[in-house]
């Protein structure tokens, strides 16, 4: 393991065993790319728990089935209309411990990839192709960086490399989706386990966009969280009030097994501008920092997976194909951008618009152009059904004032 510098060598390194971290090393294992080179995962803390609840909703599930906990093909009808069922989709719950103790079993298997349980201080490129990585207690040298997190001494400097590499960027569009959740059991069968709700606006907007989100994992459990987008994160003590608000007017007898709360940046800032990263870019960002959220909705556990995919697959072959961004078509970019400025400028619309959505569109093409595969068509239909002026107004701000 050792090189003409006396540094340690790694072909590969991980910065952070997030999902996205997790998912690029597993897709490195499945295509074949660890059977002679070496990885190594550093992550500045080992003892991650059930921190958080990743849900994605496809028409099969993603690689490692194991890691999914409940799956739903039903969406409650809070808006009158006739059809909740999702076919061909099916939505799925993951909780992060089953995620990381599933994946982490897995790699810990191969031979060639090491763990550092360390705090990553600077990735600075020392030639052409090799970048040298510095912790507190030790450094080594590897062919590429893939950071999920900026390294703590050089911030300013990698958020001068990361804006770079991003290119023009519409930083003045900024909101949060903070939300704070209880997994609950309760005394008596009051779920029903088949059917989850995805946006329930029956609650005040705060100046923001506010709704419930309720997953029944069985009659007896659930986990029910508020959730808010807005510029501002929102309070603990006034989200708990809201959830226990919420369970005492249905009566609802229970005990908090678990409290999530987090808060996920909605914004364009990390959108790729290129298909491909540059021949010699081999600082690679990934999660968040490489434009795995979705602006307007926060998820991104299912992109991180298929840019993991995609990236390793170009590893595999990069003598012949430039590395893949996840770059996404122009169209979905402006019309995130629409809406976040409308959330931004006019958030008590957001319920209004949020509704109508759901009332007047069937929910397989929501999820449709949530995942941005609806086609021109599709999308006309989906917009003229929606109140214009907001989104009028939105656009001629993005064209002219930005």
């Amino acid at each position: 393991m050792q090189n003409s510098s006396s540094l340690l060598f790694y072909n590969y390194t991980i910065v952070g065993a997030g999902a996205s971290g997790l998912w690029l090393a597993n897709a490195m294992i499945d295509k074949g790319l660890l059977d002679n080179k070496t990885l190594c995962i550093v992550e500045n803390d080992n003892n991650k728990l059930n921190d958080r609840t990743w849900c994605y909703w496809e028409k099969n599930a993603l690689k490692e089935p194991q890691i999914i906990s409940k799956e739903w093909r039903l969406i409650k009808d809070l808006y009158g209309k006739r059809n909740n069922q999702i076919f061909p989709y099916r939505y799925y719950h993951v909780k992060s411990n089953d995620f990381y103790q599933h994946l982490k079993t897995k790699l810990k298997k191969n031979p060639n990839i090491y763990w550092k349980i360390e705090t990553v201080n600077t990735v600075d490129k020392i030639t052409e192709n090799k970048l040298c990585v510095q912790t507190i207690n030790q450094s080594w040298e590897t062919n590429y960086a893939f950071l999920s997190a900026l390294p703590a001494a050089n911030k300013d400097l990698e958020t001068e490399k990361l804006n770079q590499y991003l290119g023009e960027q519409n930083k003045k569009i900024f909101i949060w989706q903070s939300f704070v959740g209880y997994r609950i059991k309760t005394a008596n069968p009051v779920f029903n386990p088949s059917e989850i709700i995805m946006m329930d606006f029956n609650v005040d907007q705060a100046n923001a966009t506010q709704f419930f989100y309720e997953l029944p994992l069985s009659e007896n459990e659930a986990l029910v969280e508020f959730t808010r987008f807005g510029t501002e994160i929102i309070d603990y003590d006034y989200a708990i009030n809201q959830i226990e608000n919420r369970l005492k007017n249905k009566n609802i007898s229970y005990q908090i097994l678990e409290i999530e709360k987090g808060a996920i940046p909605m914004t364009p800032q990390f959108d790729q501008q290129n298909n491909s990263l540059a021949s010699n870019q081999n600082i690679i960002y990934i999660g968040t920092l490489g434009g795995a959220i979705k602006p307007t909705t926060g998820y991104g556990f299912k992109r991180m997976f298929h840019y993991a995919e995609k990236l390793a697959e170009a590893l595999k072959n990069e003598e012949n194909t430039n590395l893949p961004t996840m770059k996404r078509k122009w169209r979905f970019r402006i019309y995130d951008i629409i809406l976040l400025q409308i959330l931004v400028d006019t958030p008590h619309l957001g319920k209004n618009i949020f509704q109508t959505l759901f009332t007047n569109q069937p929910i397989t093409r929501i999820l449709k152009f949530l995942d941005e595969e609806t086609s021109v068509i599709e999308e006309v239909k989906i917009f003229s059904r929606l109140p214009l002026l907001p989104f009028i107004k939105s656009l001629l701000k993005y064209i002219f004032v930005r």
